[in-house]
C-alpha cells in the first residue's frame, strides 16, 4: 500500500505547543519505519502550515484556512494509485479538513468517529466555548458553515453515514442530538464487552453504502489516560486497548479510504 502522511501540527490554530507537537512525536518514535517494515511504501510527510500573513484574530477563520490546505493535501494524495492517507492531527478540529479532502477526491464521505467525547456541540450548545468540542458537528453541517465550506465539504456528512464509537463523556445537548439524528452510536460500555468486532461489523455493514468513501477518526483519548497520558480532557472510563483494536479493525479493513 502507498501511504501518504499528512501532518497538521496545530492545537486548534496554535502551533508549536501542546498537542500541536503530536504529529512530530509519532514520526520521532519510528512510525514511518514501522510502516515500511510491514511492507508499505511511505511518501515523504506533507506538513500543513498557515502562513503568518493569512492568520487572523478569529480562530474559526484560521481553522478554515488550515482545513483548506489540509483538504488540498488529502485530495492530492488520494489521486495516487492504491493510496491510503494517514492524517496526523494536533487535535480533532483538523478532522474537518481531512473529511473535506476525502469529499473532494471521492465524493459523499462517511465518518466513523472513535472518541471519548462527541465533538457534537455547536456554538449555541457548548458550555465551555472549546472549539475542539465542535468539529464533528461542523462536518455534519450543524454549525459554522464557513469552516466546513473552507474545507471543501460542500455537502455535509449525512447522519446516516456517521458513527460515534467509544464515547464516555457526552454533554446533555450531544445526547439530545444523537437521539434526534440517525448517527450510529456505540458508547464505551458497548466496546468493553466481548464480541465487539462482530457487533461493529454488523452495525457498519448496514451503512457501508451510505457513503462513497469513509474517514476513520481515532482520537487517542478514547483509550483513557493510561494509553494517552497528558490529555486535557481524559475519559471518565474507557475500553481496554485490546477491545479498541478489535473495534477499529473492521472499519479500517472494510470502510477504509483515509
Amino acid at each position: 500500500m502507498n501511504i501518504s502522511i499528512i501532518c497538521v501540527p496545530y492545537q486548534v490554530d496554535v502551533a508549536r505547543w501542546g498537542c500541536a507537537l503530536g504529529p512530530q512525536a509519532f514520526l520521532n518514535h519510528g512510525l514511518i519505519q514501522q510502516l515500511e517494515a510491514n511492507g508499505h511504501t511511505v511518501a515523504e510527510p506533507v506538513w500543513i502550515e498557515l502562513p503568518k500573513e493569512e492568520r487572523t484574530r478569529d480562530s474559526v477563520t484560521n481553522l478554515g484556512r488550515i482545513a483548506r490546505r489540509t483538504a488540498a493535501a488529502v485530495q492530492a494524495a488520494l489521486s495516487r494509485d492504491d493510496s491510503f492517507v494517514l492524517a496526523l492531527e494536533g487535535d480533532c478540529t483538523h478532522a474537518v479538513g481531512a473529511i473535506g479532502g476525502l469529499a473532494l477526491a471521492q465524493g459523499n464521505p462517511g465518518v466513523v468517529w472513535f472518541d471519548a467525547h462527541g465533538d457534537l456541540n455547536t456554538m449555541e450548545t457548548t458550555t465551555s466555548g472549546f472549539l475542539g468540542g465542535l468539529p464533528y458537528a461542523v462536518a455534519l453541517g450543524w454549525d459554522l458553515d464557513d469552516w466546513r465550506l473552507a474545507a471543501g465539504l460542500e455537502q455535509p456528512v449525512r447522519p446516516e453515514a456517521a458513527a460515534l464509537i467509544g464515547a464516555s463523556d457526552l454533554d446533555a445537548a450531544e445526547v439530545e442530538a444523537l437521539e434526534h439524528y440517525p448517527v450510529l452510536r456505540m458508547d464505551a460500555p458497548e466496546i468493553m464487552r466481548l464480541g465487539v468486532e462482530e457487533r461493529i461489523q454488523t452495525a457498519l455493514k448496514a451503512r457501508a453504502n451510505e457513503a462513497s468513501a469513509w474517514y476513520l477518526h481515532l482520537d487517542l483519548d478514547v483509550a483513557g489516560p493510561e494509553e494517552c497520558p497528558g490529555s486535557f480532557t481524559p475519559a471518565p472510563y474507557w475500553p481496554p486497548r485490546e477491545r479498541i483494536l478489535e473495534a477499529v479493525r473492521y472499519p479500517y479493513l472494510v470502510l477504509r479510504k483515509i
